[in-house]
């Protein structure tokens, strides 16, 4: 790297700060030119369509131009391959013959977490100036080119295995997700119940928003965000204090194999309450209490995240926008319900074949993160001369 010059971007580039237009002259009907805000249409490196078209404009990216989210968060990069125009969270820089493009953009996304030159009051930003002043190194174009091809060829194998894991990853989720069609369809030797019927008690959550804590507590008010594939999630969970658990127990106090239903937003995941905590029901969810002379609790939750079941409260939202599934309709979804001891049979067969699911996720999910950190590593090593 002794034949490495350094340079300021704005000497070998020319750095174009984006500028939004005014909202008047936007549309969504592929009039004027393509409009992008920020990095939400980002691809893994061409950026996508927005679907928002512009009358007006000023501040164009080219065909070719690398662009840069200057505005939380700041330094992902994407190349454009056409015409759009870029508002304030985007800058474009434009190359020069000094430069291989994909040169630069290796160097940047190595340096993404370096951009953030200062903290304004509402976002990290950097503006055009900061850019400018970015010193980067600039080899002979031989060398870069070089270097971009050794870069190429090891990414190519690196995301090939990558997208065998991601691909694995789909099919293992759709594997369990295949069997409990499979299970809970229409069954004539079954008994068709409304799940009104198989439930002891069925409530509406309170339609008030908690008054939340911020700190852990025993007493999690669960939300539709919580329900996760028939799990809790619990990185969102939000707390009360017991005063307000009180206030929102009134109509039921939730107990252990209950479940908790999402009815609005994402409505249709549900979960099995565990014993290790006092939960409450947060804004757009019920809870369905088993009837446990009928059905076993793990039987019915498999029921109630089913496709077949699924299917029933996709037909009954009334939702606008925001997906909606009433609670009289929800009482008097179909359940197919066999004897107990085929319900046990049914469960346990199931929690094996979950639980080697997720094995097979925890393994892909892994392959992916070493394939993303070899990356870094790779970039690391090719440009430590400038670390």
């Amino acid at each position: 790297m002794s034949n490495w010059e350094w340079k300021k971007l704005g000497d070998v580039c020319e750095v174009i700060a984006g500028q939004s237009p005014q909202s008047s002259a936007y549309n969504s009907d592929g009039v004027g030119l393509e409009f992008h805000q920020g990095k939400k249409a980002f691809g893994k490196r061409i950026i996508q369509p927005s679907n928002v078209w512009t009358k007006e404009y000023s501040k164009i990216a080219k065909k070719g131009d690398i662009l840069m989210s200057v505005r939380a968060p700041v330094g992902p990069v994407n190349f454009t391959d056409r015409e759009i125009c870029i508002g304030r969270g985007l800058a474009a820089i434009r190359n020069t013959s000094a430069l291989d493009e994909n040169f630069l953009f290796y160097y940047f996304i190595n340096n993404e977490s370096k951009m953030t030159s200062k903290v304004g009051a509402v976002f990290d930003s950097i503006n055009r100036s900061d850019i400018q002043n970015f010193v980067i190194p600039v080899p002979p174009l031989a060398e870069q080119k070089r270097i971009v091809k050794t870069l190429d060829e090891k990414f190519l194998k690196i995301d090939k295995l990558k997208t065998n894991a991601e691909t694995n990853l789909k099919k293992a989720r759709q594997l369990f997700k295949a069997e409990l069609e499979k299970t809970f369809q229409s069954k004539n030797s079954w008994k068709k119940m409304l799940l009104e019927d198989v439930c002891s008690n069925i409530v509406d959550c309170p339609h008030t928003t908690p008054k939340k804590v911020p700190y852990q507590t025993n007493f999690p008010c669960i939300r539709t965000s919580e329900l996760k594939c028939g799990e809790i999630d619990w990185k969102s969970m939000q707390y009360l204090d017991e005063k307000e658990y009180k206030k929102r127990i009134t109509r039921l106090e939730p107990k252990e194999n209950d479940i908790v239903y999402g009815r609005e937003g994402t409505f249709g995941d549900a979960v099995l309450l565990p014993n290790t905590h006092r939960f409450s029901l947060g804004q757009r969810t019920m809870l369905f209490r088993p009837d446990l002379n009928i059905v076993i609790p793990q039987f019915l939750l498999l029921s109630i995240i089913s496709p077949y079941v699924y299917k029933q409260a996709q037909e009954k939202n009334n939702g606008c926008g925001v997906g909606h599934v009433n609670v009289r309709d929800i009482k008097k979804f179909n359940i197919f319900i066999p004897p107990i001891s085929v319900q046990k049979e049914i469960v346990s067969r199931l929690d094996k074949l979950s639980e080697n699911v997720k094995r097979l996720e925890a393994n892909y999910k892994q392959i992916i993160a070493n394939c993303d950190e070899l990356k870094k590593s790779i970039l690391k090593q090719t440009f430590q001369g400038g670390n």
